[in-house]
């Protein structure tokens, strides 16, 4: 450690001592430390301190409180206008430790050695624990509070009902001896920045800070695992994205076992990949009780999907879905892997779609007609019949789009003739 930061790791210790958050401690547990500045300490201008506790993790049991979904959290927010955000101060520092377990918690520094008081952060069950115990004291009022560990978002439809919900909040975290960082307080606001994305009357958009990441990775990605990395990013962004893992097969395909060589068409795929990334569209977020249409389309790669609802007479953009074929669905028919796309574009967004009545837009007839008809003289009656089996737990009428080709009289022909005795 530099002198530096060995007269700043004197302070900080010095503080958490005076808070009366940690103490002197002769421990034989004993934990190492260092200090961390990455792009976060760098923008407060503050090294951060961290705890290597992962002798202690290893030994703990894991008590797997969940922890809730980002996206449906951010669903709940279809109808709000005014917003309010708060973070708890130094969330998990409100939490005490039993006296009896405070030695597990024991680190040192270059000068001596020390125990939490209260719940530090590194220990694997400590976002749970926090999150179950914020739980506890505001899921009586899930109508306008989201919580989501240390974050709080208060929502409402108008200014009246928002000072109700406020004043509500502010008492209830008073009365349970909670704390809030006045700081990072924002109050009655129309445009909210909340778990990664702008929201603003009913409509999402990843911030851009969030979507940073694609610039820092190169056009040529041949490092195997930096590849996984991008990848793995991607999957922020996927609801954003048309036709994002069709794109991303190429990429896909360089992380199985002896890859072929990195060609100018994975570099391009990425270039694309960046493009769209900078020019994300603003989705709206899905209101529960509004008309909605699903829209599919299969390719010899993959599918796709779109999920949109009707506002004022207007279709507007959900979310996206895409996929690539494995190896035996990549041997399917045009039919068979346009209906294939209509049954995993409709699992996909079930969520938003199960016990409501939707449209289902397609181009290919055969699909309609194999849908909703007897499929028992058809040669692949079996398959046919699982995906009928599958989509009967939803509630939806089919409408026919005009495509480039309409294959209903062929595939028919072909169909009966295959299953004819």
């Amino acid at each position: 450690m530099s002198s530096s930061l060995l007269e700043h790791c004197k302070k900080e210790i010095a503080d958490l001592l005076q808070k009366g958050l940690i103490r002197p401690s002769k421990s034989p547990w004993s934990c190492p430390t260092f200090y961390v500045q990455k792009n976060a300490e760098i923008e407060r201008g503050v090294p951060k301190l961290v705890i290597n506790y992962k002798s202690l993790n290893d030994a703990l049991q894991w008590i797997r409180y969940p922890i809730p979904n980002k996206s449906d959290l951010l669903k709940r927010l279809y109808n709000s206008n005014i917003f309010s955000k708060f973070d708890m101060k130094s969330g998990f520092w409100q939490i005490q430790i039993d006296e009896k377990d405070r030695y597990k918690t024991a680190f040192t520094v270059p000068f001596g050695q020390y125990e939490w008081n209260v719940m530090p952060f590194g220990l694997k069950n400590a976002p749970g624990e926090f999150q179950s115990i914020m739980n506890e004291i505001f899921n009586p009022y899930t109508e306008f509070s989201i919580v989501y560990i240390d974050d709080v978002l208060i929502y409402s439809d108008n200014i009246d009902q928002h000072w109700k919900h406020l004043d509500i909040f502010l008492k209830t975290a008073k009365h349970q001896g909670l704390v809030v960082s006045a700081p990072k307080i924002v109050l009655y606001q129309t445009k909210i920045r909340f778990l990664g994305h702008n929201i603003e009357r009913g409509t999402i958009l990843p911030i851009q800070r969030s979507l940073e990441f694609a610039d820092k990775f190169p056009d040529v990605i041949k490092d195997k695992t930096q590849l996984q990395r991008f990848l793995g990013c991607l999957n922020y962004i996927a609801n954003f994205c048309q036709k994002l893992r069709i794109i991303c097969k190429p990429l896909f395909q360089r992380l199985k076992k002896n890859p072929a060589p990195w060609t100018e068409e994975h570099t391009l795929v990425v270039k694309k990949i960046k493009a769209q990334v900078k020019s994300l569209q603003c989705l709206v977020i899905c209101h529960p009780t509004t008309p909605k249409i699903v829209e599919t389309d299969a390719s010899e790669l993959g599918y796709s999907g779109i999920l949109k609802q009707v506002i004022n007479n207007q279709e507007c953009l959900v979310r996206y879905v895409s996929g690539v074929w494995n190896d035996t669905q990549q041997k399917y028919s045009t039919v068979k892997k346009e209906i294939l796309a209509i049954v995993l574009t409709i699992q996909k967004f079930q969520d938003d779609l199960i016990n409501q009545k939707f449209v289902l837009k397609v181009d290919c007839q055969s699909a309609k007609f194999i849908l909703k008809n007897d499929v028992k003289n058809l040669a692949s009656k079996q398959i046919f019949a699982r995906w009928q089996a599958l989509l009967s737990a939803f509630d939806f009428t089919i409408e026919h789009i005009k495509g480039s080709n309409n294959s209903l009289p062929d595939f028919l022909t072909r169909e009966f003739l295959q299953g004819s005795p």
